[in-house]
């Protein structure tokens, strides 16, 4: 399925390797989207990195998947969960040459780290090159509305055990963060993300080592909400749901400022 043969040419200025962490429905598939859509960046879609490592796969194994992945993905029109993430006028699917490469499995590759340590430790010997972490926080209240809105039967009773696991879920990602050197890790809030494009894409770009081309911030503009959609406004929501939630964030320092309101 992924019989390609990397031209070496290609990565001859390889920087970094593009790791994401975070959760499901956080945006992940945007900044993903939108570093693919960078003639010197290629992203994978949903290729789950972590779990070729644990086969065994080699980089020279992997490269290839990943660029076959962001080619075939961005022929289908990039569209996830029924949205298109194609910037128009960009280089979604295509580049010039490979300065940064890495694959968009957030929520999934971050609970496979934490269960399979011994992979997340070899990462950045794997890659050749060193790895960024990009991990982008949304709402929690609309991270648990919309996976209560994804689930096929939607209980009143399994709402408490999705806030449990969202609450799981960002105790795995702080465990993992202990681990990383600080300017190796970028904290994106969706809410600003889709606030103030601009500032946030060159900080990300930044942070990657890549120059933001003319125009191209103007182009993701076109595929981008100004506001993220409260999903915690699509489901019945009991106060004493929403009080457990504010206590729990609490505990968590870079989302306690999130409330049922903001």
């Amino acid at each position: 399925m992924y019989d390609v043969v990397l031209d070496p040419s290609a990565i001859g200025q390889l920087k970094y390797f593009c790791m994401f962490i975070g959760y499901p429905y956080s945006g992940h598939s945007l900044v993903g989207a939108i570093i693919d859509a960078h003639p010197n960046a290629v992203i994978s879609h949903e290729l789950h990195v972590g779990r070729l490592l644990k086969k065994g796969l080699s980089k020279e194994k992997i490269f290839p998947m990943i660029i076959m992945n962001s080619i075939r993905f961005a022929q289908q029109g990039r569209t996830w969960n029924n949205y298109s993430y194609l910037i128009p006028g960009e280089w979604n699917g295509r580049y010039t040459s490979i300065r940064v490469i890495g694959d968009k499995k957030g929520g999934r590759s971050t609970r496979f780290f934490t269960k399979k340590s011994e992979v997340f430790e070899c990462v950045d010997s794997s890659f050749g090159v060193p790895v960024r972490y990009v991990h982008v926080m949304r709402n929690p209240y609309d991270l648990i509305s919309t996976l209560y809105l994804r689930r096929t039967v939607n209980a009143p009773d399994k709402l408490k055990l999705l806030i449990d696991r969202c609450f799981q879920h960002i105790e795995h990602v702080e465990d993992l963060r202990k681990h990383i050197e600080p300017d190796s890790w970028l904290d994106i809030y969706h809410e600003h993300f889709l606030g103030d494009p601009d500032e946030s894409i060159e900080t990300l770009f930044r942070f990657i080592g890549l120059e933001v081309p003319a125009g191209f911030i103007d182009h993701c503009k076109q595929i981008m909400f100004k506001t993220p959609h409260k999903s915690r406004l699509d489901i019945p929501w009991k106060e004493e749901e929403i009080n457990y939630v504010a206590g729990k964030l609490a505990e968590f320092r870079r989302f306690s400022a999130y409330t049922f309101n903001s």
